[in-house]
């Protein structure tokens, strides 16, 4: 059985494995090297095992491990052709690794099917992702992004669980110590996704089907997890919790963590 493994969450880094221990793909590498193994190995993961490296972005909380990681492990990666481009140079990407893009393609890797779909953030190019795992299930990967676009919500829907950015409480980013060009770029329709933003996604997909969430990359100085937690139960009010749908905040590091679907 597939799972999910937020191993870690927030504005200063993120990281999930998908899979287990005998294999599975990595959805950004946004801290060390160092501690994206040591928090692998606390869940029993062998970092080796991991079958290949999709990267959402450049911005620097999800690719700070990848050189390192690429390095040490000749993981092949995949990501958009713009933002190889830019990692590549960047000399973020060890050179004797593999690069693929992803472009509007499902990539099949071991027993895995992986398809990118663009989001609205503020880089060059950025984009969530889709896992078909080897047991028929399907789970999303979608953080980073201002606003849900008709393509997200296509692919977003129908999955057996969602991680889905719940960034920001609209109260503590307004009256927060963020510079105003700051706060008006995070509540933009290239910046991050609000807690009521998010819940009103989550009320979509439970309509398509979807009964398992996972809320992940809350700020840390513009959020809390009981913020955006109440936020999501209270979009949910509907519905009972843990008997009709099943939600997850994920931690910042929360390498003990591990959701089946």
């Amino acid at each position: 059985m597939a799972r999910i493994y937020p191993l870690f969450s927030s504005s200063k880094g993120n990281s999930s494995f998908i899979g287990n221990s005998d294999g599975g793909i990595l959805v950004d590498a946004g801290v060390s090297c160092k501690r994206l193994c040591e928090a692998l190995k606390a869940n029993e993961i062998d970092p080796t095992v991991i079958q290949g490296i999709f990267i959402t972005h450049t911005h620097s909380d999800h690719v700070s491990g990848l050189k390192v990681l690429t390095k040490k492990y000749h993981i092949p990666v995949f990501a958009q052709k713009t933002n190889l481009e830019i990692l590549v140079s960047d000399g973020k990407i060890d050179p004797a690794c593999d690069v693929n893009e992803v472009d509007g393609n499902e990539v099949c890797i071991g027993d895995y099917a992986v398809k990118g779909f663009t989001t609205f953030h503020d880089t060059p190019a950025s984009c969530g992702y889709q896992i078909k795992t080897p047991d028929g299930k399907q789970v999303c990967v979608c953080t980073d992004l201002g606003t849900v676009t008709n393509e997200v919500d296509m692919h977003l829907s129908g999955s057996d669980l969602v991680l889905l950015e719940s960034n920001y409480d609209e109260s503590m980013l307004k009256n927060g110590p963020y510079p105003y060009e700051l706060k008006r770029r995070i509540a933009s329709d290239h910046g991050h996704l609000s807690n009521s933003a998010c819940g009103e996604q989550l009320k979509k997909l439970m309509t398509a089907g979807t009964y398992k969430f996972i809320l992940g990359h809350l700020s840390q100085e513009n959020n809390t997890p009981l913020q955006a937690e109440n936020s999501a139960v209270g979009a949910l009010g509907d519905y009972e919790r843990n008997s009709d749908y099943i939600l997850h905040i994920a931690k910042p590091e929360g390498s003990g963590m591990a959701v089946a679907f």
